[in-house]
């Protein structure tokens, strides 16, 4: 087995390149951000502290409420701390889950997060995608049909790539897909002649 974090700002495209990855068989993929998401929707332990810590409007219905929730973390940096705090460590049990079920697999942890939360310590290579800001913008204002003002503002949420770098085994440029593709496809070349070696 082989981990490997890949991790990226909001609109970098680290799915995109999660899914050439993914295209290769050799590669499980663990998104962090689906399991958050899957974790926030089910697990009562969690809803019941998120009600408490980020207010009871977070679920109506049994429903959970993500804008709600996105314009109070990403408006109020403690308790984007205080989200993170309750839904990390759950994510962290079902990654030590997928880790015991692909012993013989290279897998890729793809998450937002990945330095900020310390993962990335315990993982055999980090690759970082990066694009421009205004790239970055234009994806995520397409993607979640949100303003630019609120895209600044999950961007001001995560680290800057510059403090992420010196974290990184392996930088992608992600301007053009075509050349990002190429690259990508280089680099699974790349690991998976280490993991043999190994």
């Amino acid at each position: 087995m082989s981990i490997i974090g890949l991790t990226g700002g909001i609109g970098s495209g680290k799915t995109f390149i999660s899914k050439i990855f993914k295209s290769n068989n050799v590669f499980v993929i663990f998104d962090s951000d689906l399991y958050a998401k899957h974790i926030m929707e089910h697990n009562i332990d969690v809803i019941d502290m998120i009600k408490e810590k980020i207010g009871k409007k977070s679920y109506e219905d049994g429903f959970i409420q993500t804008k709600y929730i996105s314009d109070i973390i990403f408006n109020d940096k403690k308790k984007l701390n205080e989200l993170n705090k309750i839904v990390h460590p759950k994510v962290l049990e079902e990654l030590k889950k997928f880790k015991y079920n692909n012993l013989n697999k290279l897998i890729i942890i793809e998450s937002a997060i990945l330095f900020e939360t310390g993962i990335y310590l315990q993982n055999d290579y980090n690759i970082l995608v990066k694009a421009p800001v205004k790239d970055r913008i234009n994806r995520v204002m397409n993607r979640d049909k949100i303003s630019k003002v609120d895209v600044l503002k999950r961007i001001s949420s995560q680290w800057s790539d510059s403090k992420k770098i010196d974290l990184a085994d392996f930088v992608i440029d992600n301007i053009d897909k075509l050349e990002t593709e190429k690259i990508v496809k280089q680099l699974i070349i790349d690991l998976i002649s280490r993991y043999e070696k190994n």
